[in-house]
């Protein structure tokens, strides 16, 4: 009797901490919100809002569709000058910590919510260095491997702006 009595408190414990496991993942997976329209991803944790898709893609209500754009340095900071000036949203280029923030860890290519961020190249990406305007000082973050790399100014790479919320 106190055996099975044991064993029920077990199974009891188990599902707890199984309802407890599911909803910290539940938790994650809410923190990004895609706007009505399906063009920004908005970032609960750091209250960021991305463009969901790369630049050069486009949001066709299902997924991001076209192919998305290299940019040099100086193209992918024009690029972000243009998106911001563009519209009433001041876009810009993502900072190493804001861009690896979106990074996903125990996902496959691409390394990122494929649900928030759908047809995300397993690229490299650009992020800025706060406090440089220089087209050397820059990183790179791979969604393929989410690493980081420092930036050599010898290629081209993708682009997902962000900007802030008010």
């Amino acid at each position: 009797m106190i055996a099975q009595l044991s064993a029920i408190r077990c199974m009891q414990i188990g599902a707890l901490l199984m309802l407890m496991i599911g909803a910290s993942q539940t938790q994650a997976q809410n923190r990004f919100t895609v706007s009505a329209d399906g063009q920004e991803v908005l970032d609960s944790t750091t209250n960021l809002s991305w463009r969901r898709c790369a630049e050069g893609m486009q949001w066709d209500g299902k997924a991001c569709g076209g192919k998305p754009t290299n940019f040099k340095l100086a193209g992918a900071r024009e690029d972000a000058a243009a998106a911001g000036k563009a519209g009433s949203k001041a876009w810009r280029l993502p900072t190493k910590d804001e861009l690896r923030g979106i990074v996903v860890k125990s996902k496959k290519k691409p390394m990122t919510d494929t649900a928030a961020f759908p047809n995300t190249p397993s690229a490299m990406f650009w992020a800025t260095r706060p406090g440089f305007t220089d087209n050397l000082n820059a990183w790179l973050v791979h969604f393929g491997n989410g690493r980081v790399y420092g930036n050599t100014n010898a290629g081209k790479f993708y682009l997902r702006l962000v900007r802030a919320n008010s």
